[in-house]
């Protein structure tokens, strides 16, 4: 087969230009807003206690999820790129205003549902319009490297924010990082927008849903039940143990990414079910490796290496599972039920987390939550083998 034959990446010769542009600007406004980890620092640096701390960085659960959940509405009323520009917008406007709001609780408030309200429409749009560049061919690969935007920027931005806060202080800190935001916004103009889907009369997130969406909801929000817990125990339970976070976090990362731009290019023809199947068994068996590893950071950062292998395969897999079949102005429905369960896994599973940590230690925890994502798993792999496509 000849190089002019091969099949293309792209639905046309502007689209790749368009798939770049727009995947960098999701980038730089991630980096942005990945400086928020630092948050706790600048609110108690402000006077603000724990309790009024914990309060505000777990306020933005509730816009983050309801907005997800409607972010289809606004890309059937409005269109995709719009949404896209808005949620980049609120995100900025949100994350920008703490430089005059973080010394007061209600302020920072306010700041802070309107930075949730922006990360909630942002996720479904974003790869709604990346996806929309893309042909077919070598899709899951594509998306894949451009869902891996946002994690790469959380994996740049806290270091540069801690380097920033340590030596220019909060506000040069806030006031900087808002620069790459905007830069972000920018990108995305000059690109074609999706052409809107007609109006079905009702709510677009209601004429989206398909029972075919059961299995990729229950599968993105356990995996986000697990990602979850590595957000918000997984640090305190490995500094316990006296095992520098970074035995897991950077271990994960690493391999997420290398995962995200090699190993994906190889299983685009793997039924669905089996590739999701396969990364919550490895994220689970992550779990049960750190669970186990007692005082060896070496063990603990073979636990984030399977932890990250998996990880890497389930989101844009399921990004792509959930519109097998919908045209591409339709897609946006599919992605905010993704997103929305995603998120719910992510920010709803802390308190029964919680509970569980309290009564039998984060070492149970994990494996509870392993065994969780294992019988998920195992579903899913029989539901591929007794009803093959």
């Amino acid at each position: 087969m000849t190089p002019e034959s091969k099949p293309a990446d792209y639905i046309d010769e502007q689209a790749r230009g368009e798939f770049i542009r727009v995947g960098l600007g999701v980038f730089l406004v991630s980096f942005m807003n990945a400086h928020s980890t630092l948050f706790s620092i600048v609110f108690a640096r402000n006077g603000h206690d724990l309790h009024a701390i914990g309060v505000l960085l777990s306020s933005a659960a509730i816009p983050i999820i309801f907005f997800a959940l409607i972010s289809s509405e606004f890309s059937a009323r409005i269109g995709v790129l719009p949404t896209l520009r808005l949620a980049m917008i609120l995100t900025i406007v949100g994350f920008a205003s703490f430089y005059f709001t973080r010394a007061s609780f209600s302020g920072a408030l306010i700041s802070r549902f309107v930075q949730g309200a922006g990360q909630g429409l942002f996720l479904s749009a974003a790869i709604t319009y990346g996806q929309s560049r893309l042909t077919t061919h070598r899709l899951l690969f594509l998306l894949g490297v451009f869902s891996a935007m946002m994690p790469l920027s959380q994996a740049l931005g806290p270091p540069v924010a801690e380097w920033t806060l340590a030596n220019l202080g909060e506000q040069a800190m806030i006031a900087i990082a808002v620069i790459p935001g905007i830069a972000g916004v920018l990108l995305t103009f000059g690109v074609r927008p999706i052409p809107s889907p007609p109006r079905t009369g009702g709510l677009d997130l209601v004429a989206s849903w398909r029972n075919a969406l059961i299995l990729p909801l229950i599968s993105v929000a356990t995996a986000g039940a697990l990602f979850g817990f590595a957000v918000a125990y997984l640090a305190p339970a490995l500094e316990a143990r006296h095992i520098p976070i970074a035995a897991f976090f950077t271990a994960s990362t690493l391999t997420m990414f290398a995962t995200r731009f090699l190993g994906l290019r190889r299983v685009e023809a793997v039924d669905r079910r089996l590739l999701v199947a396969a990364g919550l068994m490895l994220e689970a068996i992550g779990y049960v490796a750190v669970s186990g590893a007692g005082s060896r950071a070496w063990m603990v950062s073979i636990g984030g290496v399977l932890f990250g292998f998996g990880h890497s395969m389930i989101y844009p897999v399921l990004a792509v599972w959930v519109t097998d079949g919908v045209e591409a102005a339709r897609r946006s429905g599919p992605q905010a039920w993704l997103n929305a369960f995603f998120n719910l896994g992510i920010y709803a599973t802390p308190l029964p987390e919680t509970w569980l940590v309290v009564h039998f230690g984060y070492e149970a925890t994990m494996v509870a939550i392993a065994a969780l994502a294992a019988s998920v798993a195992l579903w899913l792999a029989a539901r591929a083998i007794l009803s093959p496509r």
